[in-house]
């Protein structure tokens, strides 16, 4: 006996239905033709003999499954997750049977989900963002609407600064694992984790599009007097004398960094300061996006028995490694960033 394997032919779509239907009438055979779009010659005649009798190479209606729901109640399930984006599938579910009513069949939540991935809507994890009320917006789209014309010359002389905290067990949920059925507490599925995640190191840093600052370990609760002695003084204070009156400071809302001191200090050394900044507007500090990538670059390096002196030095290294390239990219975003901020009237964006 021999075997033979069957290919499934390729479906033909409408309008390389039409374009068969055109090479036929031009005087093609139907083994060309067939050639020409990669099916079977029967397929090319069923098509030719379809188009004889009814006009058309559509498909003709075919008997299936009744649906669950009617188009009324489609619109509704529709409505309903537009309406509450973070309702879910049994919920909507609920509010469709009971407006059906007793004795007439219930929809599952496997059809509601059907129904929202026909309309394009899909379950995600949400984006996170900082909380914004009507009084973070405004200020959020003021400022932007003030710095929206600056040109780069004038975003190149901004040193962006921010403090960011890094810890030795850290899980972003990007963190995932191949294991099969029953196999979720076996040693080599479970990530361990330490109470504390271990240990944890807060750093200060500061770029611009020119050059990036020194990498400041910050230990302890950093308050106005330690933010002049460990960091503006011997940091920011040389970078402002070689930049001159077009250096500007951009620092967040930090407690310590409004300190009354600090103003003194820096209206006595004259340094200017961008102000006011937005709360809650990490995503107009490009140096956020360069704490991501340095947790990134970090966490690849951790090892199981690493402990606080091993994350210092790994901060240290992928800190001076990252090239001033992408930096200034960053920085250079300044004007999209502004305008994206504009676009959403103060609201999240996708920076």
């Amino acid at each position: 006996m021999v075997l033979t394997s069957t290919v499934k032919m390729p479906i033909l779509s409408i309008q390389d239905r039409g374009r068969a239907i055109g090479y036929l009438q031009s005087g093609q055979s139907v083994r060309r033709v067939a050639r020409l779009f990669n099916v079977s010659p029967t397929t090319i005649s069923k098509l030719n003999r379809r188009y004889i009798e009814t006009g058309n190479v559509r498909d003709r209606p075919r008997r299936g499954r009744p649906k669950a729901t009617t188009p009324v109640e489609d619109r509704r399930i529709r409505t309903l997750a537009l309406r509450r984006r973070f309702i879910t599938a049994p919920t909507i579910g609920t509010a469709i049977n009971a407006a059906r009513g007793q004795g007439v069949r219930h929809v599952s939540s496997a059809t509601i989900r059907n129904r929202l991935h026909s309309q394009g809507l899909r379950s995600r994890k949400p984006a996170r963002k900082p909380f914004l009320t009507r009084r973070h917006r405004q200020a959020r789209l003021l400022w932007a609407r003030n710095h929206a014309r600056w040109t780069r010359q004038e975003w190149r002389h901004v040193l962006f600064t921010d403090e960011s905290r890094f810890c030795l067990q850290h899980n972003d949920g990007r963190i995932r694992v191949w294991r099969r059925r029953n196999e979720r507490y076996k040693d080599c599925c479970v990530k361990g984790t330490k109470q504390g995640h271990g240990g944890s190191v807060m750093v200060w840093g500061g770029v611009s599009e020119q050059e990036q600052t020194q990498l400041v370990f910050v230990d302890g609760n950093l308050n106005g007097q330690r933010y002049i002695n460990e960091v503006l003084e011997p940091v920011v204070l040389p970078l402002a004398q070689n930049h001159g009156d077009q250096f500007i400071l951009m620092d967040d809302n930090a407690r310590p960094h409004r300190a009354n001191l600090v103003h003194r200090f820096l209206a006595d050394h004259h340094i200017q300061r961008m102000d006011p900044w937005p709360s809650c507007s990490p995503d107009m500090n490009p140096i956020e996006t360069l704490w991501d990538q340095l947790g990134k670059a970090v966490n690849d390096r951790i090892q199981p028995r690493d402990r606080l002196p091993q994350l210092r030095r790994y901060l240290t290294e992928e800190w001076n490694n990252m090239p001033q390239q992408r930096i200034a990219r960053l920085v250079t975003s300044m004007r999209r960033r502004c305008a994206a901020l504009i676009h959403s009237h103060g609201g999240p964006t996708r920076y």
